[in-house]
């Protein structure tokens, strides 16, 4: 592969954090997405994808990256009240893609989607790493941190047919360490950031709700694959029903989505 190439921007104990693959690059990355919520009556559910993507590189204009994406399998597990793990495949995951064009600081410039699949993981986000991530614009020593742009995110479990709630903040990320080696230098992350609440009408029955949150995350950046290669990100979602909502107010839904995901060699 192209990308796979000795490095040697990391000199001086610095790291330069540039997302780049030639035209025809492709790169498969394993997920698994686990989602666990506590429902407004003390319900407990969870379920869990699992899969593999595809990220094609592909000819773009004006030296803008457009990465086709596109899965090459999907399961989903769901656990029953009766605490019993229940697999099955994904129907229709052959007409889902996604394409994405980039820069090389990872900043979004468009976004093209084709098919739907309601409550699969999302492929930008696994592409990604952190849902709208940028990449700083200067070479990191050790302890050095950004802030990176507004980071927005679906709010899992609360979507119907004409709303997908989402929620909006700023992620701080640093730089944790730099492992320098012959081929590869790697750069460990984490991501901490939080979702000011914001009211949602007529999204989980009629009624208004206040939904807030936080995101944490670590990631592993590798200057062989220019991207990061492997990471944990936490997404958590506290939902508040208004107190002149049906059933009462003051009860709490909570949300939990963790999502990891791993570049096959």
């Amino acid at each position: 592969m192209a990308t796979l190439l000795p490095y040697v921007g990391a000199a001086q104990g610095t790291l330069l954090l540039r997302y780049e693959a030639a035209p025809g690059t492709v790169v498969r990355t394993a997920f698994q997405t686990d989602a666990v919520v506590w429902a407004f009556d003390g319900h407990r559910f969870e379920s869990a994808d699992v899969g593999t993507m595809r990220a094609t590189t592909l000819e773009g204009p004006d030296g803008k990256i457009v990465v086709h994406l596109a899965y090459d399998s999907v399961r989903t597990r769901t656990r029953g009240s009766d605490g019993r793990w229940r697999e099955f495949r994904v129907a229709g995951m052959d007409s889902v893609w996604t394409q994405v064009g980039l820069d090389t600081r990872m900043r979004v410039l468009s976004v093209i989607r084709g098919g739907r699949l309601s409550g699969v993981t999302g492929l930008q986000r696994i592409l990604m790493g952190i849902p709208s991530l940028e990449l700083p614009d200067e070479a990191l020593y050790e302890g050095d941190s950004w802030s990176s742009a507004t980071v927005v995110s679906v709010v899992p479990g609360l979507r119907n047919e004409s709303v997908e709630p989402t929620l909006s903040g700023t992620v701080q990320v640093v730089l944790d360490s730099i492992v320098v080696r012959s081929r590869d230098t790697l750069g460990f992350v984490t991501v901490n950031g939080r979702f000011p609440a914001v009211t949602f009408v007529d999204v989980v029955g009629p009624g208004r709700v206040i939904a807030a949150g936080d995101l944490t995350g670590s990631m592993i950046w590798s200057t062989a694959w220019n991207r990061f290669v492997s990471g944990t990100s936490r997404t958590r979602v506290s939902v508040i029903r208004d107190g002149n909502a049906p059933g009462g107010g003051g009860k709490e839904l909570r949300l939990e989505v963790t999502t990891r995901h791993q570049v096959k060699p």
